[in-house]
C-alpha cells in the first residue's frame, strides 16, 4: 500500500504509527492511538485514530557504521511491556523486566543494531561478541552487533531484546520479526506466562564446545545436565534460533 494516511498496527493491534508509507515500506510516521471502531455496511470494521503525534518515525536499516538517527527514542510497542533494570541474577549487570503480565506466543522485544563487519570478527574472545546475534535478512551469515557504544541504555534504547539474560529454564526464545522502522530482525517471543516484575529470560543456545566458560559452568550445574539429559535435547526443545554466532563465522 502507498500513501500518506496508512496504519501499521503492531501485534498488540493498540500500538500504532500513522503516516506515510510507499509499497508497504514506512517512510515517515507518528504514534496515534484507536479511539473507536466503526463497520460499514459491508460488515467492515474501521479502526479510528486520535490525531498522531510526538517523535516522527523513519524507516533506517543499520550498516556497518550505524544503528538509527534516533537511539534514544523507545519502540512504542516494546516499552509497554518490558523495562531495564538490575538483573537478579549473581554476576550479571542489567536485565529485562515485564511491566505487566504477559501471555504465552506474545512478541515482547526487538534486537535491531549495527550490522556486523565480517573482517572485525575475533573467534579467539568473547568479550568482542557479546552481543552479536544472526541477522535474518542475511542468512547464514550475516550478523547483527550492539557495538561498545550503544551497549548502556542512557546510549541506546530504541531496541532492548541485547539485555535480555540468558537461563536454562527460559520464559522466551528469539524469532524473527519484520519492523516497521528497522526491518527484518530477531525478536523476543514469550513462551510461558511472564507476570509483572519478573525478569525475561532466553537460552542462547551457544555451541556448547565452543562456548564461554561460565555458559559451560551453568550447563553442568543445571536441572537438566544433572538428571542426564544431553545439551542437543535440550538446545532441541527450548532454542528454536540459536545464536550459533562463532560457528557460523568459522564456516564463513
Amino acid at each position: 500500500h502507498t500513501g500518506c494516511r496508512i496504519a501499521y498496527l503492531y501485534p498488540d493491534f493498540m500500538t500504532v504509527l500513522v503516516g506515510t508509507f510507499q509499497k508497504g515500506v514506512l517512510q515517515r510516521a507518528q504514534e496515534t492511538k484507536i479511539e473507536s471502531i466503526v463497520e460499514e455496511e459491508s460488515g467492515i470494521k474501521i479502526p479510528v485514530f486520535s490525531r498522531p503525534s510526538g517523535h516522527v518515525h523513519v524507516r533506517e536499516i543499520g550498516d556497518y557504521s550505524k544503528i538509527c538517527s534516533d537511539p534514544l527514542i523507545p519502540d512504542p510497542y516494546e516499552s509497554k511491556f518490558l523495562e531495564v533494570k538490575k538483573s537478579k541474577i549473581s554476576g550479571a549487570n542489567e536485565g529485562l523486566f515485564a511491566k505487566q503480565d504477559i501471555e504465552p506466543n506474545t512478541v515482547i522485544a526487538f534486537y535491531n543494531g549495527s550490522r556486523a563487519n565480517p573482517a572485525d570478527f575475533d573467534p579467539s574472545t568473547w568479550e568482542t561478541n557479546n552481543y552479536r546475534i544472526f541477522d535474518p535478512a542475511d542468512i547464514p551469515n550475516g550478523t547483527i552487533d550492539i557495538p561498545i557504544w550503544a551497549q548502556e541504555t542512557s546510549a541506546y534504547c530504541s531496541s532492548l531484546a541485547h539485555k535480555c539474560n540468558h537461563s536454562f529454564t527460559p520464559n522466551s526464545e528469539f524469532v524473527v520479526f519484520d519492523h516497521p522502522k528497522f526491518g527484518l530482525i530477531p525478536c523476543l517471543t514469550s513462551t510461558a506466562d511472564i507476570f509483572k516484575g519478573e525478569e525475561v529470560f532466553v537460552g542462547y543456545g551457544y555451541d556448547l564446545n565452543d562456548s564461554p566458560e561460565w555458559y559451560k559452568e551453568g550447563w553442568k550445574n543445571s536441572v537438566f545436565a544433572k538428571q542426564g539429559v544431553s545439551y542437543k535435547d535440550w538446545l532441541d526443545c527450548n532454542v528454536k534460533r540459536p545464536i550459533g554466532l562463532r560457528e557460523r563465522r568459522h564456516d564463513a
